[in-house]
């Protein structure tokens, strides 16, 4: 082979190789740039951590919550029906089932048993779940008032109770509601003579039939006592006197966005009764309050107030009775047992 032809046949070997290497450098490129399309469009399609973390946090608070609620039939309950009926526990994401109870002592042994999440209950109740230990607090005062009736023309007020006889039980709320207002006549336990009557109506009857001087009573039996011909000679203002609350459990006591989604619906039902008559909740007042039709008809709503803690001094008031009373073993500072005002 001649020294042309050998360089001849190695430029020729050199252009393939460089054609070669062409050939596969475009297709690395091409493979490369379709390689690279695929990932800047996945990661457009996929979302960012801060939309995972929204997402995440949206699911769980777009999640319901099933709540049990015990109710007592009595005013104090009404803007828990207008919430369910007008859709508000709904629209906070809440799932609430309210159960009707027809006595303090069906409803505290429901909760004993952990069947409620919350109930509609009273301060002197309260301080015997804290005996118990049940871990249930206060979430917000209640709408609920009592009177003091009487059968006997000569009884005018509550000084004129010395030396007559009052039908109540011991050791609830309304007995101690009796003590204050007493005291504050310058009484005390020991002018009057208590007539223990466990059931309400039975204590109203009593009185009608002339048997007892006094009871004390909340509505709807105040309405029907006053119906009936019974005289009112003391009344507590809902507005300044709250002995009924909304008591929560352990676990919701703890869980303030779902106690504040509560607080909301409660506030937004009593917005709406305040301006509204009770001739518009007739069917809740006799179906679920217990209210007779003739007296329901009659009857005049309270203005409600919206969810508030029970004033303290009230509070504390309450547990000194349940101390004195044996209802607490030990001096206990309530306030430990009040819930700030979820919002």
């Amino acid at each position: 082979m001649t020294v042309d032809n050998f360089f001849l046949k190695l430029s020729v070997t050199k252009n393939l190789w460089m054609e070669m290497l062409s050939v596969k450098h475009t297709k690395f490129l091409t493979a490369l740039g379709a390689f690279l399309l695929v990932v800047l469009t996945l990661s457009a399609c996929a979302p960012s951590e801060d939309a995972v973390k929204n997402s995440s946090s949206s699911a769980k608070s777009d999640k319901k919550v099933t709540l049990n609620i015990g109710t007592m039939p009595a005013p104090d309950s009404l803007p828990l029906y207008v919430a369910q009926k007008e859709g508000y526990f709904k629209d906070q994401g809440l799932d609430v089932k309210l159960t009707n109870f027809k006595s303090p002592k069906e409803r505290d042994a429901a909760i004993s048993g952990g069947q409620l999440d919350a109930a509609v209950t009273d301060v002197v109740a309260l301080a015997s779940y804290v005996n118990g230990d049940l871990g249930w607090k206060s979430a917000t005062g209640l709408t609920g008032y009592f009177g003091i009736v009487t059968s006997d023309d000569s009884v005018k007020n509550v000084a004129d109770l010395r030396g007559r006889s009052v039908a109540t039980l011991p050791r609830q709320t309304p007995t101690f509601y009796l003590y204050q207002q007493l005291k504050q006549n310058g009484l005390s336990a020991n002018d009057v003579t208590i007539k223990e009557v466990p059931a309400i109506p039975a204590r109203l009857q009593l009185v009608e039939q002339k048997k007892a001087d006094a009871t004390i009573l909340p509505d709807p039996f105040l309405s029907m006592a006053k119906a009936s011909g019974l005289k009112e000679i003391a009344k507590s203002d809902p507005k300044t006197y709250q002995t009924t609350i909304l008591g929560v459990d352990k676990k919701l006591g703890d869980d303030k966005a779902t106690l504040a989604k509560l607080t909301t619906a409660y506030n937004k039902a009593v917005a709406q009764i305040n301006k509204h008559k009770a001739s518009d909740y007739q069917e809740i007042l006799t179906k679920d309050l217990g209210f007779p039709e003739v007296v329901a008809k009659n009857y005049t709503l309270p203005h409600y107030e919206k969810a508030g803690r029970v004033p303290a001094k009230m509070l504390q008031a309450a547990f000194n009775y349940a101390k004195e009373e044996g209802i607490l073993k030990n001096d206990i500072d309530a306030s430990h047992y009040q819930l700030p005002v979820a919002k």
